[in-house]
């Protein structure tokens, strides 16, 4: 319930201040965003959790070794499960963009014509299955996150609200220590210069130290040219004509 309880007031806050302040006013599809989210709610919210607390019991009783022991600080332990998480996220988000199948998925995301705060969730709901198939176990049975480290990484979770956001907000130099809303912007962007950059969810320093590190643009605009305008649209989204949209290698420029 805290999911849904930071989810909430995340969105709240962050709309009223799009609303007040935005970056850009471009048409949005606020509402189609949140029936994707309603539409997807169990495996977006739900199913990290059990996963990982599932993955945990089952590596304990096989006496699987963890990269993390008992003995560590638990702030120690949270932070390492927290950026190896991060650095899941940063390699499953890079593999979207340059395998075709999970574009078609991703692509999905990206064509919001107008990045604000619910486009955090305009997500096909087979990215969820995926990496709980993948990057959420293998995490689990590596690092062991107790009920507390989960919670914190979902409460940071949270913050990828505010990266989507429409906001006008650039950390400027510190830009490559976290997240922000012009950072992540440059990522949507509809302008090829700017594709195959910023992949990052939490920490940009996955981008810098693998190459995809990039300067934020001075907010472009965003979307693709092929968008869905119904839910059931959104929801068979893969499965329709081939969307437009780059591969990850697209216009990367230094």
């Amino acid at each position: 319930m805290m999911d849904l309880f930071l989810m909430a007031i995340a969105l709240l806050g962050l709309t009223l201040l799009e609303g007040r302040f935005p970056a850009r006013k471009d048409p949005s599809q606020r509402l189609l965003n949140i029936a994707i989210l309603f539409a997807r709610l169990v495996p977006a919210i739900f199913m990290a959790p059990v996963v990982a607390s599932s993955m945990v019991a089952f590596a304990d009783r096989l006496g699987l070794p963890a990269v993390t022991n008992p003995a560590w600080p638990p702030v120690a332990a949270a932070v390492a499960y927290i950026l190896a998480m991060d650095l899941g996220e940063y390699l499953f988000h890079r593999a979207q963009h340059a395998i075709p199948f999970l574009w078609r998925m991703h692509s999905l995301h990206h064509s919001d014509p107008c990045m604000n705060a619910t486009t955090t969730d305009r997500n096909w709901w087979g990215d969820s299955l995926i990496k709980a198939l993948t990057i959420w176990p293998v995490a689990a049975i590596l690092f062991r996150p107790s009920v507390t480290t989960l919670t914190v990484y979902a409460a940071l979770s949270a913050y990828n609200y505010f990266s989507h956001a429409n906001l006008r907000v650039s950390f400027g130099r510190l830009s490559w220590l976290l997240n922000s809303p012009s950072y992540h912007r440059t990522h949507h962007s509809s302008d090829p210069a700017h594709h195959g950059a910023n992949f990052a969810a939490l920490f940009p320093i996955f981008d810098v130290i693998l190459g995809s590190y990039r300067p934020a643009a001075v907010f472009p605009p965003t979307g693709l040219d092929h968008r869905p305008e119904t839910l059931v649209h959104a929801l068979v989204w893969p499965f329709l004509p081939e969307p437009e949209g780059p591969p990850v290698t697209e216009g990367r420029t230094t």
